[in-house]
């Protein structure tokens, strides 16, 4: 597709640190083309929110990152960029697989395990965005996975085929860049009623754990500024920002 924003450039490394900190090199360089998509065979250093780290076997997965410049967005919508990224995985997972769904905040889920994570690096100025680093792993062809890595699970393993991770980049590349382009043209509505949709436990009475302190509650929504809303068993909207509730598992 000519107007295609994601993986119209990509570059491929036999191994990298991580994606994402080669994506910032590149950006403090100069300005590379909106959508090049870098990916490596291996990542020695995968990062994943916070502390978390991203395990991966070389050669067996898709370890990417997408260089976007979404400066049509204000800087208290960049919540908006995660809904549209975690939309495109949610979509191409969609395609070989059933149960699929978008873990608040930055992970998607097969059933009750982990297939993907998102880890996004977002840079500001003023009150909009200026650029947005997105990092992306997706477990396609991991036979296993080490015994401490709590619920994961990768394609291979439910569909007990390989895929030719070639061909899967320019699928996944294609689904995400469907959903950024609606954020362009204005669909931010649509995206977040998909993203709804899609929730893990949404409207589900689940376990959770907020500063030490186990407690019952079920998703409601995620706020437009990417806090997690849920209601309590007695009827109460708590909202809780990254890093203050826990999913009990």
């Amino acid at each position: 597709m000519k107007d295609r924003i994601i993986g119209r450039q990509v570059i491929s490394l036999l191994s990298a640190d991580s994606t994402n900190d080669y994506a910032k090199e590149l950006l403090e360089g100069g300005t590379p083309r909106e959508g090049v998509v870098i990916i490596a065979g291996e990542q020695k250093k995968g990062r994943g929110y916070g502390r978390n780290t991203w395990y991966s076997g070389r050669g067996k997965n898709l370890l990417l990152t997408v260089i976007l410049y979404p400066e049509f967005l204000a800087a208290n919508q960049q919540f908006l960029i995660s809904k549209a990224i975690s939309l495109g995985l949610y979509d191409y997972l969609s395609e070989h697989i059933s149960d699929v769904s978008i873990k608040w905040p930055n992970d998607i889920y097969v059933e009750d395990r982990k297939i993907a994570g998102i880890l996004i690096e977002n840079d500001l100025v003023g009150s909009t965005l200026k650029d947005s680093i997105v990092g992306i792993g997706l477990n396609v062809n991991q036979e296993y996975f080490p015994v401490d890595i709590p619920n994961p699970v990768s394609l291979l393993q439910m569909i007990e085929k390989k895929l030719p991770l070639k061909k899967e980049l320019r699928k996944l590349c294609g689904y995400l860049d469907k959903r950024y382009r609606m954020l362009s043209k204005g669909q931010a509505d649509k995206i977040n009623r998909e993203y709804h949709k899609n929730l893990f436990r949404l409207n589900e009475m689940s376990w959770y754990q907020s500063q030490g302190k186990p407690f019952r509650a079920r998703i409601v929504g995620v706020s437009d500024y990417g806090q997690l809303i849920l209601e309590n068993e007695a009827g109460k909207t708590l909202e809780y920002n990254f890093k203050e509730v826990e999913f009990m598992l």
